[in-house]
């Protein structure tokens, strides 16, 4: 089994961001609709996953050979949810996921929120342009940046206790950091390696990077 999955959603991506993250290595799976995004591309999902009410004619003649596993347009669970819960299934270490965000606020939230239900020993993340999502891991994280990037801290399931930012042009020392409060928005990278320490909590890191 591959240790990388990368998952592309039926959200807003552009065709440089799938060259940049996609490589033969990895296992590419199309959330439904997702399938769309891959068509003009050279690229051939081994697993297409979902009720398939969003994926194309096109895309479904292109891809009438790969694997697809359909469920009930009513159901549970939103495609990707029924993505990850395959990811975590066949143990991938690391998911990567793109498209998730797009124009409907509810189903991009909802994307965002689905991070805080992959376990902990996972790598995952959402990319959406030069944009990294996802959740500090541990109570003490070393992050890397190039001066002058933008990053943002939210607080999630509750509020950020004992919150330490070290390497940041904003710094902060045993802070509390209230869910719903945007103090964390838009610090920025002092140094090339920052610190990020918190007693209790959840945070959800918006990382802007400089890839290009």
């Amino acid at each position: 089994m591959q240790k990388k999955a990368v998952i592309v959603c039926n959200g807003s991506v552009n065709t440089k961001w799938l060259y940049s993250f996609i490589s033969e290595e990895d296992f590419l799976i199309a959330a439904d609709g997702g399938a769309n995004k891959l068509v003009k591309t050279k690229f051939v999902p081994d697993l297409i996953i979902g009720d398939m009410d969003s994926i194309s004619k096109t895309a479904e003649k292109k891809y009438r050979k790969t694997k697809k596993i359909k469920f009930p347009v009513e159901k549970d669970k939103i495609d990707l949810e029924l993505a990850l819960d395959y990811c975590i299934e066949k143990k991938f270490r690391e998911i990567i996921i793109l498209g998730a965000i797009g124009s409907r606020a509810d189903m991009t939230l909802t994307n965002i929120f689905l991070l805080t239900r992959i376990p902990k020993k996972i790598k995952a993340k959402i990319i959406h342009e030069e944009q990294e999502i996802y959740l500090i891991p541990k109570k003490k994280f070393s992050i890397q940046g190039t001066p002058g990037e933008r990053i943002s801290l939210f607080p999630v399931n509750g509020n950020v206790r004992g919150l330490t930012l070290k390497g940041f042009k904003y710094e902060l020392k045993n802070h509390f950091l209230p869910f719903g409060i945007g103090i964390g928005l838009s610090n920025e990278f002092k140094n090339k390696k920052a610190l990020i320490t918190a007693k209790d909590g959840i945070m959800l890191c918006v990382h802007f990077r400089k890839w290009f």
